[in-house]
């Protein structure tokens, strides 16, 4: 029994082989010739003699005049442009109640606009620091600055941290004047 099922394995498996094997038709190109275009060799390009050719590149004293605005001449057109990219602000404070949060925003603001300028030169703030009431369900979060570094983030932190005793640094995605 065993033999007659192994006959009838082959004789199955046999046909396929043999199907693989032949080629229905013969394989033709039928591309084009490429045609090598120039020299024959490299030895004919090497020795071509420029003087042979007499006319020479026109030469003018002229000033070119051009519409281009000097800010792309100068690779200066994306100065003064906002851009967002990751960075850190401080997080001062986060609740639920709504009327909470506008009065952390509030100290906030006043705790930036009783600093002098050589305070705010001390701590890295520039004139301007934005501060952002944001709300992620269930939470209304005050957080201040847009700071590309963390070092600068935690300064200021440590600084509110007298007001705000909650405050922490946190990533987040951050306006920045280029």
């Amino acid at each position: 029994m065993p033999r007659r099922i192994c006959l009838i394995a082959f004789a199955s498996f046999l046909p396929l082989v043999l199907a693989a094997c032949s080629a229905s038709s013969t394989v033709v190109d039928d591309r084009p010739a490429i045609e090598v275009v120039g020299p024959t060799s490299w030895s004919d390009a090497e020795t071509l003699n420029v003087n042979a050719y007499p006319d020479t590149a026109p030469v003018s004293d002229e000033e070119v005049v051009h519409d281009v605005p000097a800010s792309l001449m100068n690779s200066t057109a994306d100065d003064g442009t906002t851009i967002e990219i990751s960075g850190y602000r401080v997080q001062i404070f986060s609740s639920i109640d709504r009327a909470e949060t506008a009065t952390a925003e509030e100290q906030a603001r006043r705790w930036l606009d009783s600093m002098d300028d050589v305070r705010r030169d001390t701590l890295g703030l520039s004139e301007h620091v934005e501060i952002y009431n944001l709300f992620r369900q269930p939470y209304y979060r005050v957080r201040l600055g847009d700071f590309e570094d963390r070092e600068a983030a935690i300064l200021i932190a440590g600084e509110i941290r007298r007001l705000f005793p909650t405050s922490l640094v946190v990533p987040d995605m951050i306006q920045v004047l280029r």
